[in-house]
């Protein structure tokens, strides 16, 4: 009674042995199916090799849909945080100036990026109890996003191209992976000025508490979040399944088919006497 509730609690526990009784369901009746009537060795190298072709049909459509079980997408990984972008070991990163107001040139784009952004923020921004404080060199510049303001964000790099002039098509994109060049973020903030507290004596005109604006402080310095697109590794893992199943399902078709020529060896020896 105490294992059925302990089954019941824990969602864990109940998924892992879902997943097993499937196995044992699905698998056992194929392999008890044939066990009766080609034998139990024969019965289960049938098995063994169907089971496989299945994972090399399946393992096909991960990788050329990049779905199932997959590794983890393309990201943003933050290189360097610094308030001198020359003294960013970056040869397009060194091009950009702290003039925010000024167009960034030499091939960078102002965008709207969120990812990008969202990247920035978690790099700079540290609470109290976050583990990087504890690092002798971190980027926790600060505790909240709001206490800084983002000027602008821009992007260069990151064209993708295939080698030899190979076209871009339905087929070569399946087939034939493309290469990007670098990619880079960059994004430049500004902290306020520190916030006064809130003094709940100071009403406005429409009698609710005069909340403090944040103000720029101009005299402080602009930090530069350096990022580089990790393109991530999401085929790999059904590239790595497709692959070890097909050397599997190749082996038990070898097995069969060395099978079938003892039988055939033995039926010609059979009809030769």
């Amino acid at each position: 009674m105490n294992f059925i509730a302990l089954v019941g609690w824990d969602p864990v526990l109940t998924g892992y042995l879902a997943v097993l009784l499937g196995i044992l369901v699905l698998c056992g009746s194929v392999y008890l199916l044939l066990a009766t009537n080609l034998g139990v060795r024969l019965g289960f190298l049938v098995a063994w090799t169907g089971f496989w072709a299945w994972n090399l049909l399946m393992g096909i459509i991960w990788w050329f849909f990049g779905i199932g079980w997959v590794g983890h997408g393309p990201t943003w990984e933050v290189t360097h945080v610094s308030t001198n972008p020359d003294a960013v070991p970056i040869e397009l990163v060194q091009e950009l100036s702290n003039e925010v107001n000024a167009a960034p040139g030499s091939g960078w784009e102002v965008v709207i990026s969120p990812d990008a952004r969202a990247t920035a923020d978690a790099a700079v921004v540290c609470n109290d109890t976050d583990p990087r404080r504890l690092e002798t060199v971190n980027t926790c510049l600060f505790s909240a996003a709001t206490d800084y303001q983002v000027h602008r964000v821009m992007r260069i790099g990151g064209e993708r191209y295939r080698p030899l002039g190979i076209p871009d098509n339905a087929v070569t994109q399946y087939f034939i992976p493309s290469r990007g060049r670098p990619h880079y973020s960059v994004v430049q903030l500004q902290p306020y000025k520190p916030t006064p507290d809130i003094d709940p004596n100071k009403l406005g005109d429409d009698g609710k508490v005069l909340l403090p604006e944040a103000v720029l402080d101009d005299s402080a310095p602009i930090y530069t979040v350096v990022m580089v697109r990790d393109q991530g590794n999401l085929r790999l893992r059904p590239a790595l399944v497709t692959i070890f199943s097909g050397l599997l399902f190749g082996l038990g078709c070898y097995h069969l088919h060395r099978r079938d020529q003892a039988i055939w060896a033995v039926r010609e020896a059979a009809g030769t006497e």
